[in-house]
């Protein structure tokens, strides 16, 4: 089954900083049936692809790991923390756009048990620069038409609400997985031959991988443009759709040659995940019309930021922060009933 594995990445997957075999035997799984299911006919594919991705999955739970804490995205830390200032305009905005995402509301909504205090997840968004002229003071002169450089933060998303950060880590580093795998995916399909029964396959190839995107399963709700995430998309018709192009996929039957290809590209991205996908921190200054400044600059207004961003080699880039957003200030859902009941009189 290609949707989430629930027990992949769990708290107890690494000891002595090497993931156990359980969890290598599941990611292997998990690469296997979204690729190509068809490698199983080598009895030692998973001997063969085990460096790779014991190399992956180390290394995206390094890059999780090293995630600063989740920090707390409510009202009383907007106005202490320089970050949340540069993110959101005020501190109702950041209430009515982190709760009226909705992953957030379908979280809410879903719950079999009662509301947590909190709710946990990765807080992403986008961020430009934009060369601007503006004025600046020097002493007590004001010069005008100054070249500065502008941030914005824009195209905000909360991925993977949950009830505790442990959770939220776990799900970051299941689509960090996804997100190699996708790539994998994209390889096959690109290098296939033009040839008839081959270019079927390529066909459907295609299809898994546009279903796996559709799906959202990898990073795409946290690195694509916006307009270009499936906020709700139909998971079981997508999984059907990928389990009828797996059976065709064996109805056509594979040529040994096909399938050490394949076996190669997996062993080749996935054991490249450290330069396909990395985090780094930033540090920038900047005033409050977040225009940025020098490290050195003696005006007490500047804030200084330290932030995380996650960057792909193909080029998606995002601010990603770990955040826990009071359930209390979840703003409150309109009630359609009473407001009919008193429009009719």
């Amino acid at each position: 089954m290609l949707h989430f594995i629930s027990s992949l990445f769990s708290s107890a997957d690494q000891a002595a900083g090497k993931p156990d075999t359980d969890l290598i035997a599941k990611a292997t799984d998990r690469v296997v049936d979204a690729t190509d299911s068809r490698l199983r006919g080598f009895g030692n594919y998973r001997k063969r692809l085990c460096p790779a991705i014991e190399h992956a999955v180390t290394h995206i739970q390094s890059i999780v790991g090293i995630l600063p804490e989740a920090m707390e995205l409510s009202s009383n830390t907007y106005k202490h923390d320089p970050r949340l200032r540069a993110f959101f305009v005020s501190a109702s905005h950041m209430q009515e756009v982190i709760g009226g995402f909705t992953a957030v509301k379908d979280y809410v909504r879903e719950l079999h048990t009662p509301l947590p205090d909190e709710i946990f997840g990765t807080l992403s968004m986008d961020y430009s620069e934009k060369n601007v002229l503006g004025m600046e003071l020097g002493g007590d002169i004001v010069r005008r038409d100054v070249p500065q450089v502008q941030v914005n933060f824009s195209d905000h998303r909360y991925l993977g609400p949950s009830d505790s950060e442990e959770q939220s880590r776990h799900e970051l580093e299941k689509r960090g997985f996804d997100f190699l795998i996708e790539k994998v995916l994209e390889r096959i399909v690109t290098v296939r031959s033009t040839r008839s029964e081959l270019e079927q396959q390529r066909r459907l190839l295609q299809r898994k991988f546009d279903a796996m995107r559709a799906g959202n399963w990898g990073l795409e709700p946290m690195l694509a443009e916006a307009g270009q995430v499936n906020s709700n998309p139909d998971y079981a018709s997508l999984e059907k759709e990928i389990n009828e192009v797996d059976t065709e996929l064996l109805r056509l039957g594979s040529r040994p040659a096909d399938l050490e290809n394949n076996i190669e590209h997996i062993n080749d991205i996935l054991g490249r995940a450290s330069e396909l996908l990395s985090i780094h921190e930033i540090q920038m200054y900047l005033d409050p019309m977040m225009v940025k400044k020098c490290a050195s600059s003696s005006d007490e207004r500047i804030s200084h930021l330290q932030l995380t961003e996650a960057s792909a080699k193909s080029g998606e880039r995002r601010i990603i922060l770990l955040g826990r957003f009071p359930t209390q200030e979840l703003p409150k859902q309109p009630d359609f009933l009473s407001e009919a009941r008193r429009y009719l009189g």
